[in-house]
């Protein structure tokens, strides 16, 4: 099933942590999501008043300061994990990974954050554990990359747990025609899915399809992930490391069928023969 225009917009969050963001030169940008985005994640957060909140994916922080601002706002008591593998800001190497939001994180009264740098998800997710409610998948939107990282957090999910994606229309921009690993993941799981469409007709894309979309697990979830799986034989852009790689393949193997798992351990074959003997 699939809901369009039933999440109610939220854009205060946004609007109290932007005016204390410190600015720098291009290709800085202080909130990578844009105020329609912004306000359609602080919606489905009051909608679905999560416990236990996982973002996958950080940059600067701008984004990871909006949530937990949200989530202050929300009142509720809440554990909040955010988790990049790169240590350093890709846009600003100086600094650490999640750097604008170490104000709020160092003034919260409600919940509690933890930041995690330089692992990926497999070697983090039994220290998070089980009972997550609500998940961020923002990172490098080309496949594999959130592919993986939903694989492997679906196990650790609670009932009916909300999973919030960004940039699922990316790669119909003129640069991002690969970025298109959110998408995908959106389009293939079984899910009950939500998608607002944009207020006006958006100038980039000519289009009110959103960059932004969610979907809430359900019994079917799990029963039909061969789909997610099946879209791994997409043409990758790149490779995980040998370490990472490991780690993904370790914790499909643990918690997957040996079916599933060999389609992965397939892909990845397929995927790095191209790779490696590219033109």
């Amino acid at each position: 099933m699939i809901k369009i225009g039933k999440i109610e917009l939220s854009p205060e969050a946004r609007l109290k942590v932007i005016p204390a963001l410190p600015s720098y030169p291009p290709p800085f940008r202080k909130v990578e999501m844009t105020e329609f985005e912004s306000a359609f994640l602080c919606g489905l957060l009051k909608k679905f008043e999560p416990k236990k909140i996982l973002e996958v994916g950080v940059a600067e922080g701008g984004s990871t300061a909006i949530i937990l601002q949200c989530l202050e706002d929300i009142g509720q008591e809440y554990k909040m994990y955010s988790v990049d593998v790169s240590e350093k800001c890709y846009t600003l190497p100086k600094k650490l990974s999640g750097f604008l939001a170490e104000d709020i994180i160092n003034n919260l009264s409600v919940g509690t954050h933890k930041l995690y740098l330089g692992k990926v998800l497999p070697q983090l997710i039994d220290e998070i554990g089980n009972d997550i409610d609500f998940v961020i998948l923002d990172t490098v939107h080309n496949l594999p990359g959130e592919i993986l990282d939903f694989l492997v957090v679906l196990p650790y999910l609670a009932d009916n747990a909300v999973v919030c994606l960004h940039d699922v229309s990316c790669h119909q921009s003129p640069n991002s025609h690969f970025s298109y690993a959110t998408g995908v993941l959106f389009s293939s799981v079984v899910a009950d899915k939500m998608l607002n469409f944009l207020p006006n007709e958006n100038e980039t894309y000519k289009s009110r399809y959103a960059n932004i979309a969610a979907f809430q697990i359900n019994f079917q979830t799990m029963k039909n992930i061969y789909n997610v799986f099946l879209s791994l034989t997409l043409r990758w852009t790149h490779l995980p490391n040998q370490e990472q790689f490991n780690s993904y393949s370790q914790f499909f193997l643990r918690n997957y069928s040996q079916d599933l798992y060999s389609i992965f351990i397939e892909s990845a074959k397929m995927n790095i023969y191209n790779l490696t003997h590219r033109s």
